[in-house]
């Protein structure tokens, strides 16, 4: 009964806390336990009151805080007053019970706390604890009082989350959070109109519904966050969105992980479109690259390079600068209303010969040169303007641009063309950058025209000259044949050595040690080496004293015959020689032609790198009174600056430990083509084989 009167007695002081001192409170006590009220006055209370006991647990506690914390009052009672409260951190909980702790020991102690509730908001309750003691200075029990402090917090909270809010939508970049199934909690309208859907068709599904073309990106970058929890900053994605199908589109983005609910994390993005500075990085690669092709193509047409050796690089790199499937230059020839093909890119050889377009609108080529203008073909099957020539049609080609090659005194030499096999949305600087192709070409047409000019007004000097010229001759025929003499009186002693260094090797090769056996073997190739120079000298100087007898000549059983010597040789070097056409007659002499051919095939096994099976192909075409013979290789390919060299005598571009050789073998080529009224020349390119042709008269019965 005491400790009940005790136990009533420490919840009026508790009251009298608010209200009245000690002594009204003792008073108010004794006259409600007299009135049996002090329920009605304990219980109405607006604060949250608790009696607790020293050790920790609930004695009493009234109705508001029953009612706003929910408290089970059967059940309180069994419980220390830490635990009472839910939703609660542990730190919480410990603070709570050190608190007791110090109420115990007849401390006074205020303290806040935080409490979570279900609508993700947080209250922000104040503790004061309050002990009471015994007649004897006993602590007994603990006068708890409770009170809501958070509005002005919640207040502050709202509007930070308002803040929050405002400037996840109205941020310039996208932003979303997804939860741990990788679906849409949340997402502004930037990255939602990046996407191609509303804000709420986003919500609650997933990444592979909204986007499933770039998906498979994005999950695995997720995957990557979740499983390390490190962020993943300025990464690169590319692809299509449901707002622009078929368009590749690109954006920069960061991923990190995000708490979202119930101890699971999600993924926070943000989503920073680069499509059109990815587009202009682009441009600017590709305009630098046309520069450094435009100077590069200038300084060719400045060395005097050949107009068709100039044509062939020419197609070449703008194939290259494109990014197209074939480029081609086709010459005007007025008197004819026609274009003539010069040199092209991405055409199969056989339907080169004499192709020809007629200058009218009805090709890109013809349209180009009578309107005067650079012309863009977006689609050719929606062109209305010219229809498909018979190249183009053969190729399947789409899209393309063309552009006219000046000529002098307004007439223009030609038109260059590009075309590509696929839809190609070619812009105005692809076609500015062509136009200046165009223009080079044209400054050197013009150039090697006046270097014609010249030589014919020179003709007058030339003949002045013409006296001493048959002077020198003369003397070069003294001299070959000097050489053509000592060349051959130089064989006899070089048999005999390669004789003598033979018996050695069979009948005497006991005597020797091994150093005896390396001169040896040194003696006979050296011998051999000079017998191939001086074989080659004497069929170089022999063209000179040849007898030129020009008539029919085929090529095809020349080649056979050719083939059939070399077959031993082709075999050794597992040599493959393909001839791709039939091949015709020609006005020639048959014993120079078969020289020339022969060292042009022996030139294309032998220049190839030591790794790669050599592979010739010999084709030809007819080019109105001419015909041009094409031995092509797989070999090792000669630079631009040398291609003149090579026609040379005693010119070598590799030392004789690398490639076996003279340097006379090309000469030969060369001066045995001119003595039968011909011309030689070669397409090269450096590690990727050259063409070598010749051209000759077309025999005519």
């Amino acid at each position: 009964m005491e400790l009940q009167a005790f136990v009533l007695d420490s919840i009026l002081i508790a009251i009298g806390m608010f209200c009245w001192n000690t002594y009204l409170a003792k008073r108010l006590y004794y006259n409600m336990q007299i009135n049996r009220g002090y329920n009605h006055i304990f219980n109405k209370n607006y604060q949250h009151l608790f009696v607790i006991k020293s050790n920790g647990y609930l004695l009493e506690v009234n109705q508001k805080a029953v009612d706003d914390y929910d408290l089970n009052k059967e059940n309180f009672r069994k419980k220390p007053f830490w635990l009472v409260f839910s939703r609660i951190s542990i730190s919480t909980q410990n603070k709570l019970q050190d608190a007791i702790s110090k109420a115990a020991k007849g401390e006074s102690v205020i303290l806040n706390i935080k409490q979570f509730q279900e609508e993700s908001t947080i209250n922000q309750l104040q503790f004061s604890f309050t002990p009471i003691a015994d007649r004897k200075g006993k602590i007994q029990v603990i006068v708890a009082e409770a009170c809501n402090i958070d509005q002005p917090i919640q207040t502050e909270v709202t509007q930070k989350q308002q803040l929050l809010e405002t400037f996840f939508n109205k941020a310039s970049i996208g932003l979303a959070i997804l939860d741990d199934k990788w679906r849409f909690v949340q997402i502004n309208d930037v990255l939602a109109d990046i996407n191609g859907k509303s804000v709420e068709e986003h919500i609650g599904k997933t990444v592979r519904e909204m986007i499933p073309q770039i998906a498979l990106q994005l999950e695995s970058i997720y995957q990557q966050v979740t499983t390390t929890v490190k962020s993943v900053y300025g990464i690169e994605i590319s692809g299509e969105t449901p707002k622009q199908p078929g368009v590749i589109r690109n954006w920069e983005a960061s991923y990190f992980s995000l708490p979202v609910a119930n101890h699971r994390n999600g993924i926070g993005c943000i989503v920073l479109e680069v499509t059109e500075r990815k587009k202009t990085q682009t441009d600017l690669a590709n305009r630098i690259n046309q520069q450094a092709i435009i100077a590069q193509l200038g300084q060719l047409a400045l060395s005097g390079l050949e107009l068709p050796a100039l044509f062939e690089q020419t197609t070449v790199l703008v194939t290259q600068s494109l990014n197209v499937d074939s480029s081609k230059i086709l010459e005007l020839v007025p008197d004819a209303n026609i274009l003539v093909l010069r040199s092209s890119v991405g055409f199969e050889s056989d339907l080169l010969d004499n192709i020809t377009v007629e200058t009218n609108y009805k090709s890109q080529a013809g349209y180009t040169l009578l309107s005067g203008k650079t012309i863009i073909l977006d689609n050719l099957n929606e062109e209305n303007r010219f229809t498909a020539s018979f190249l183009l049609h053969q190729h399947q080609y789409i899209s393309g641009v063309s552009t006219i090659i000046p000529g002098e005194e307004n007439q223009p030499f030609g038109v260059l063309e590009a075309h590509s096999t696929e839809e190609h949305q070619f812009s105005w600087d692809d076609a500015n950058f062509l136009q200046s192709i165009a223009n080079i070409l044209s400054a050197a047409i013009t150039r090697k025209q006046a270097e014609a000019e010249n030589r014919q007004l020179n003709s007058t000097l030339e003949a002045r000259v013409k006296q001493r010229t048959e002077q020198l001759e003369e003397a070069n025929q003294e001299l070959e044949a000097f050489c053509y003499s000592v060349s051959h009186d130089l064989r006899a002693p070089l048999r005999a050595i390669q004789g003598f260094a033979q018996v050695l090797m069979e009948d005497y090769e006991s005597l020797f040690d091994d150093m005896g056996h390396e001169y040896l073997n040194r003696l006979i190739t050296a011998a051999g080496h000079l017998d191939t120079l001086i074989l080659d000298l004497l069929a170089y100087s022999r063209l000179g004293r040849t007898q030129i007898q020009l008539g029919q000549v085929d090529l095809a059983t020349v080649v056979q015959g050719i083939l059939q010597e070399l077959e031993s040789e082709l075999q050794d070097k597992q040599a493959q020689v393909i001839i791709k056409t039939t091949l015709p007659l020609v006005k020639s002499q048959q014993s120079i032609l078969r020289s020339i051919i022969t060292n042009l095939i022996t030139n294309a096994v032998k220049f190839v790198h030591p790794s790669t099976r050599a592979v010739v192909k010999i084709w030809a075409e007819e080019r109105g009174k001419y015909v041009r013979l094409w031995v092509e290789d797989n070999g090792i390919g000669i630079a631009p600056e040398h291609q003149e060299r090579i026609f040379r005598v005693f010119e070598r571009l590799h030392g004789v430990e690398s490639y076996v050789g003279t340097g006379i073998g090309l000469a030969i080529v060369k001066r045995g083509v001119e003595s039968i009224n011909g011309s030689v020349g070669v397409f090269s390119n450096v590690n990727h084989g050259s063409r070598f042709w010749i051209e000759l008269p077309r025999y005519k019965e």
